[in-house]
This record gives structure tokens, sequence and C-alpha cells, in this order.
């Protein structure tokens, strides 16, 4: 099964893919812009010619544009100087990259810039993100309807919803009807985030990140998460982090007939980190720190060593057929005891943190 993963335009990691590129069924990437667009806290400027040069190593691998944040100011969606500015970087992207499509979040935004009439939107697909958390058919139909509204090609992958990973007749039932109604569409999971399950924090953590983008407030997001967040609902109880809906990179196949490619998030880790991560993958074997392969619950290998292969045998089966009756059951305490090894506290070298 291939991998969907972060793009960064940095020189060691593009050579670093372009030798990977068998492996690889998509990547996707930050449009750096100073309005950001994307989900994720400011990342430094890009020129877009620098990230186009990168782009067209990669060559013929499927290219997305994350334009996903969870909400732009509303003031721009009438902005017609702003809506022609993203397009403009959009086209230029199209025809010297070869870009497959965006990814979007806000659907408001998507029919602003449908709203303006280029040539360019019949040009690219439209795939709904990770974060509008599809986990039914009629949801990915309503998706799929505004879609066709605005002129944006269909898309020719969906993400499901991470909480599927863990429910597997939902998920072989949801990918099904959603390929006999949209043929032929792939279907895709998010392997790493390593989140709460069912996070209840995370529609709030969404918004606070863009209110940081838009420069409504300062980013306080580590801060509150450490404080009331996800952050310290680990610190307080970490064998709940088994139940997070991660796919170990053993059990990959495990999804075969029900998923098309795997996605791999962390771009916000550096390029240590996504070197470690798509390796592991691509071998469907590692036997560091489970934690290390984590997006959001990387912090965690800080203070805990979970041997990944101290996991075999059993876990997908143990996790995935659980009743999550986390008040009668004591699996994931008893297996987070026998796998996990607290670290002593270690004071990193300062290159090891870049």
């Amino acid at each position: 099964m291939k991998l969907s993963v972060p793009f960064i335009p940095d020189e060691k990691y593009t050579d670093f893919l372009k030798n990977k590129t068998l492996n690889i069924e998509s990547i996707y990437f930050s449009l750096h812009s100073g309005q950001v667009l994307d989900s994720r806290l400011r990342f430094k400027e890009t020129g877009l010619h620098e990230l186009s040069k990168g782009l067209q190593a990669l060559g013929s691998v499927k290219k997305y544009c994350l334009l996903n944040s969870r909400f732009i100011h509303p003031g721009l969606y009438n902005d017609k100087l702003f809506l022609n500015q993203v397009l403009d970087k959009l086209e230029f992207l199209v025809s010297h990259s070869t870009i497959t499509g965006i990814v979007f979040s806000d659907a408001y935004f998507l029919n602003a810039m449908a709203a303006t009439k280029r040539d360019v939107i019949s040009c690219l697909e439209a795939v709904p993100g990770i974060n509008c958390m599809i986990d039914s058919s009629q949801k990915a139909v309503s998706f799929f309807e505004i879609i066709e509204q605005t002129g944006f090609k269909l898309p020719g992958k969906i993400v499901l919803d991470r909480s599927l990973n863990r429910n597997l007749k939902q998920l072989e039932k949801t990918g099904n009807k959603i390929k006999q109604q949209y043929s032929p569409i792939k279907i895709e999971l998010l392997a790493n985030e390593g989140c709460i399950y069912y996070c209840p924090f995370k529609f709030a953590h969404d918004a606070q990140i863009s209110f940081s983008n838009l420069r409504i407030t300062t980013d306080k997001t580590l801060r509150t998460n450490q404080r009331i967040g996800c952050h310290a609902h680990f610190f307080k109880t970490p064998e709940n982090f088994l139940k997070s809906p991660f796919i170990r990179p053993e059990d990959m196949d495990r999804y075969k007939g029900m998923a098309d490619s795997i996605k791999l998030c962390g771009r916000t880790l550096g390029i240590n980190f996504l070197f470690n991560c798509i390796e592991a993958y691509i071998k469907k074997s590692y036997k560091g720190n489970l934690f290390n392969l984590m997006d959001a619950a990387y912090w965690l290998s800080d203070l805990y060593h979970i041997k990944n292969k101290n996991l075999d045998p059993g876990f997908f089966n143990t996790l995935t057929g659980c009743t999550k009756d986390c008040k009668r059951c004591n699996i994931c305490q008893d297996l987070f005891i026998k796998t996990a090894k607290k670290k002593s506290l270690e004071i990193k070298n300062y290159k090891d943190c870049l």
C-alpha cells in the first residue's frame, strides 16, 4: 500500500522523497503564504519558485496544496484581490509543477474561490481534509455535492475519519458505499496522528490555530493543551494512548481491500522525524519507540519508550475488536505497563531540538 506524505521544500528531504517515489501515492504541502490557509500554525515563508522547484523534482507523484484551515477571516470571502492572489499561485503551480488539487476544510472558502470563475478551478481536484471527519458515506456525498456545484474536480481520493481505523466493519461499509457511488475514487486512512480517540478538544484546538494564524491572539495552543487539554489527559493516563486510532507500520496490510493508501502526518516536527517515519511505513516494520512515529503524541517519547515490537502479536485484533468500554476493562493499562518503560529526565542537545 502506497503512502501520502508531507512535502517540505528542503533539498535534503526532496532528494529523500525522489528515491521513494515508487512507495508514494501523493504528497501534500503548504502554500506558505502570508495569509496562512492551512490547518497548522504559521510556517517560515517559502518563495513560490522554491516551492515549485521542489515539487517539480518529484515528477508524476500526485501533489495537493493545503488550503484546509478550519476558517479564514470572513472578510476574505469577498476580497477579490486576496482570492485572485491565491488562485494566481495555484495557477502557477498547475503550469509549473502539475499539482493535482487542493485540500480544503472550509466550504465557504471553496465557494468563494469558485465565485471568481477562474479557469484554473476546473483543473484542480477539491479534496475534503481529514478534519472534515468524514465517517459515513452520507457525509461524503454531502461534500461531493458541494464540490460538484463549484466547478472543481471531484476528488480522486478521500481521507476517512481516523475513528474508522478501529472500526473495521464501519470502515469497510463506508468505503464500499462511497466507491459504489463515486467510482473510481480511492480511500485513504491517516495512520500516525496519535491523538485522543474521538478527541473532545479537536474542534476548539483547530479554531485556536485559526485564531492564531489570523493574529487575533498569540499562539497559546501548546500551553493550553499542556494545562487542560490532550497533553494533560495523556500525562495523567498515558495508557489511553493505546486507544488512539493509529495504524502501526506492521498493520498496514490489515487494511488491504478497505483502503488504497495510508497518509502520514508530522510536517511540523521536521525532516528527521519524517525520514524515520516514512522509512518505517515503507518497510512495514519498526523496532524503535512507537511514540517516535506519532505526530500529536510525539512529546510522549521524552517520557516513555514503547518498544513497538513488544506489541506483537495480537495488538491489532485486540484493539480493533474491543468495546471501548474502558471502565469495565483494563487491557490498555495492562498492555502499557507491560510494554512501556518510563524514561529518566534527559537534557537534549540543542541541535536535536531543531
